[in-house]
This record gives structure tokens, sequence and C-alpha cells, in this order.
């Protein structure tokens, strides 16, 4: 293999390694790098302006182990010379980062560090020559010093310009970072539902259920950002990982996807379906036994966990957590419902209501939620089939006597007039139709073949005719307030309040022309039945 070049001789390579990146203050990420890789504690940057000089000083202190003359040569003045080749516990392997402090363009860079009784000053100049001063005071750790011209001004924008710089690039680095006395760096955290962290010999993970599909990726060395990235391929699942499997591209943008990634990725995996989806299904279970969240962070979970579910690698575990909310009972789990929905169909509603009531009567299963909702797919899941809506079925709640007496007129009116055009009717009587969920609320009167049962609601227009028709009850609203009126004008006119009641009835369905030349026929006949009487 070939010589390395020296540094003052490099050339045009030597430029093309000084832009090798296309933020110039991203040198601050490669000088804090190599103090992580010196073991130093603690890492300060200062940027400061002499406006008698009118310049811009940036130092870049740590406590590191520094450089002895021999390693000044071979390394610090050398190109790819890194001797962390296969040191899994070092992040930088190309021995070109310090190059990098020239992206700037400083008039000088002056360097102090010392290491095993000998102290060296290492000033370079903009020409990249540079010479090796010894020095007899003590020097702790290394100290990088960049002198350029700039303006009050230009030092402000430079400061905050570093700041952006380490506030990405070092975000979760272990040692203790600061940009002029304040902390830069932090824990290697991240913001979602369900966080979890994961630990394993050289491995960090942290873990999240996010909103967006495209979740974050963050892949870290030594807490130093190696890549950030947005990908679907695990929806709405966000991590950073920070292992000593992950390596940077020379050029820093991006992580070597190779077969160190690949052990990597394989941690992640195990996480996303492990511990984060225990995570998912124990929050949803205190969500069914009624811990409020927003709808939103609900129906995102329960998304999260029909995805899971429907992989090869669900755990049996996640069936049997309960985590399906029912309406009036406990929570139940997929696995319970999907025993229970062989027997009887699976309904929905959203509020306990005398059709609920009825239902669970008859051992259904009342999920609480509306019929498309998110746990109404996690309910298809379980079953294959999603919950029918309590909406599709009705009945009549029964008036007190007193209350029912009133309407007597008008019912007996019904009754005949009902009778005498053919129609099987048992009995005519009135109930109210204002439970929670109610599909008739509206209307003015329903069948149902007995009062007070569970009834479709597309058969509550029936009336049926024929002697071999079964007879059927009709039960008017007794809070509509056309039958309110016509309950009035039957204490007076019982067969026109009939006849107009049993037009109302019918705008429901059809009523032919004949039909109603029919009902107004008859009506009029037991009119003047009653008059001539």
């Amino acid at each position: 293999m070939a010589r390395a070049p020296e540094i003052t001789n490099v050339g045009d390579a030597l430029e093309g390694l000084v832009h090798q990146f296309a933020d110039p203050w991203a040198f601050l990420r490669e000088l804090v790098q190599n103090s992580i890789d010196a073991g130093s504690p603690q890492l300060e940057v200062r940027i400061e302006h002499d406006a008698q000089r009118g310049a811009m000083i940036v130092e870049v202190a740590d406590a590191g182990e520094g450089m002895t003359r021999e390693i000044i040569d071979t390394r610090l003045t050398r190109l790819f010379s890194s001797a962390k080749e296969g040191d899994y516990t070092k992040i930088g392997r190309f021995g070109i980062g310090f190059v990098s402090v020239f992206a700037i363009d400083p008039e000088v860079v002056c360097v102090d560090t010392g290491r095993a009784g000998e102290w060296w000053r290492v000033v370079f100049r903009r020409d990249r020559s540079f010479e090796r001063i010894r020095l007899h005071d003590p020097v702790e750790g290394t100290t990088v010093r960049l002198y350029k011209a700039a303006s009050a001004t230009e030092v402000e924008t430079a400061r905050a310009r570093a700041r952006e710089t380490l506030a990405y690039w070092c975000k979760h680095v272990k040692i203790e970072l600061l940009l002029d006395g304040e902390r830069v760096s932090g824990p290697l955290e991240l913001a979602g539902l369900c966080q979890v962290r994961h630990e394993e010999e050289g491995t960090a993970l942290v873990m999240a259920i996010v909103p967006e599909a495209e979740a974050l990726r963050g892949y870290y060395h030594g807490g130093l950002t190696l890549h950030e990235e947005r990908d679907a391929s695990l929806p709405y699942v966000a991590f950073k990982i920070d292992s000593r499997f992950l390596e940077h591209t020379l050029t820093r943008d991006n992580v070597i996807r190779d077969e160190n990634y690949a052990k990597a990725m394989t941690i992640v995996q195990a996480v996303a379906r492990g511990q984060l989806m225990d995570q998912v299904f124990a929050a949803l279970e205190r969500i069914a036994a009624g811990e409020v969240v927003p709808d939103e962070e609900r129906a995102l979970l329960l998304r999260c966990a029909e995805a899971a579910l429907k992989e090869r690698q669900a755990q049996r575990g996640w069936w049997a957590a309960k985590v399906l909310p029912t309406v009036g009972g406990p929570p139940l789990s997929m696995q319970a419902l999907r025993e229970q929905a062989v027997l009887r169909a699976v309904m929905c509603a959203t509020a306990m209501s005398p059709v609920v009531a009825a239902l669970q009567a008859d051992r259904h299963v009342v999920i609480a939620c509306t019929p498309r909702d998110a746990i109404a797919t996690l309910v298809r899941t379980a079953t294959g089939a999603w919950a029918a809506p309590v909406t599709q079925l009705c009945t009549a709640l029964p008036l007190a006597p007193a209350e029912a007496e009133a309407w007597e007129p008008l019912c007996a009116g019904l009754a005949a007039l009902l009778k005498a055009s053919g129609r099987k009717i048992r009995v005519v009587t009135v109930g109210r139709f204002d439970y929670a969920e109610s599909a008739i609320a509206e209307r003015v009167a329903i069948t149902q073949a007995r009062f007070g049962e569970l009834t479709k609601v597309e058969d509550v227009g029936l009336m049926a005719s024929g002697w071999l028709a079964s007879g059927r009850v009709v039960v008017l609203s007794a809070l509509h307030p056309t039958l309110l009126h016509l309950r009035a004008v039957a204490t007076r006119e019982p067969e026109l309040a009939a006849y107009l009641a049993i037009k109302s009835f019918f705008l429901h369905g059809e009523l032919s022309a004949a039909v109603d030349a029919e009902l107004a026929s008859k009506a009029a006949e037991a009119r003047w039945r009653r008059m001539d009487g």
C-alpha cells in the first residue's frame, strides 16, 4: 500500500478533503469525534470576537489523552493513516477529520496538545504549511483554535451556525459538550407513544409510535449522528439507534449499509415486533378499561396493533390482551371475541340503549365503537367481519297507562280504518322512539311483530294484507308533532285524523293514488256511519 502524502504536499487532494462536507461548520463534529476517541469526558467550544483585531476565535478544548510528537507526525499531519481500523469502539476510521478545520478558511489554526511528559503546539497556516513547536508549560488534553477575520455580526452568525451544527451532529454524545458554557448534548431520547428503551453490548436503542407513516430513523455511533432519514418500512415506528455496528460513509452523508448495519437492523426489528408492540397492547388495555386519551392517539395505537396482528410474528399473548371496549361491560380480548362471534353476530354501538340491552340479553357482544372506526377494524381483524351497527335494529318504548289513555281515540280510528282496508293489524298502540342511537327517532310510526321486540329497521314499514298474512302491531310515535296534532283532532274527527296519520306513515314508503283513494273512501264511510248513528 502506498504511503500517504504529507499534509503540506497533498495539493488538489487536500483541497477536496477540506471541502468534503456540505456544511463548512461540520468540522466541529470532526473535532468532537476526535475528542471522544481520545477519551475526553468533556469538550467545550467557545466562539469569541476580538474587536481590536477584527477577528473571530473559535476554540475547541478537550481533556482527552492528547498527542505526542510521534502521533503528531504520523496522524495529525498525515492523511489516511488512522490507527482505528477494525476497532468498533472508535468512530473515525479515515484519518481525515482534522483536515476539515480549514473549511471555514481560517488564517491560522493552532493546536496545543500534550502527552507522556511532552507538550506541543502545531501551527497551520492558510497555505497548509505548518510548524511544530515544543512547549515548556504543561498542556492538558488538546485545544484547537481557529483565527479568522470577522465582524461582530459575522461572529454572531457563526455562533448560530455552530449551535445548529452541534445540535444536529452531536446531540446525543455521552461526553459533556458545551458551547459558550451552555450544554448542547443530551441523552438518547425520542418523543412519541409507547416509548421503549433497549440496551445490549455496544448498542442502545429508543423507539416510539408516532403519527407519521414515514417515521424518523436515526443512526448514531458514540452519540454522534451518522445519518437521519424518514422511511415507511416500519410504518409509524420511529427509532434512534446508537450502535458499535454502525459507521458513516467517507463523506459523512449516510450510514454504511453492510453486514454490520444488518446486525443493527435485526435488533431494531426484534424490538419493534416485541417490546414496542407489548407496550402498544398494554396501552390499549388501559384505554379499553377507561383511561382517557385523545381520539387520534387511540386510532394510531389501534392501527399499529392491527398491523402487528396481521404479521406472522404476532405473539399469541397479544390476542389475549383485553383491548376491545364493550358497551356497559368489561373489555374483551381478541381471542374471546373470535370465540363468541361463532355463536352470535358481533354488534357495535356508542352508548347503552334498549336495543343494546336486548342484544346483550340474547348473548350478543356489543363493542363500543362506530361501524368503521379503528376499533371496528380490529374487530374485523379478529373475526373476519365488520361489527354490525345496532342502528340496523330498533324498538319501541311503552308509555305510562295514564299517558297512553289520551291516544285511544286516534288508535281506535286507525285500527278501524286499517282493518276496513284489508290490512292485518293486531293492535294500534303508542310508544316512544327517543333512545340513544335510535334509527327511528323521526318516524311517525313503525310496525312490529310484537310490541317492544327488536325489529330490523328495513321491516318497520311492513303492512301485511291477505288472509295468510300475520297481523302486525302498529306503534305510533308519542313525540312526533304531526301525531300530537292529530291526537287532538281525533277527539272530534277520529276518521279524518286516522286517514291523515296513515298518509303520514306511508310517506316513508309508497302510497299509490288507488290506495289513497281507498283509504279516503273508507274514512268517509266510517264517518258517515258514526254521524248517521
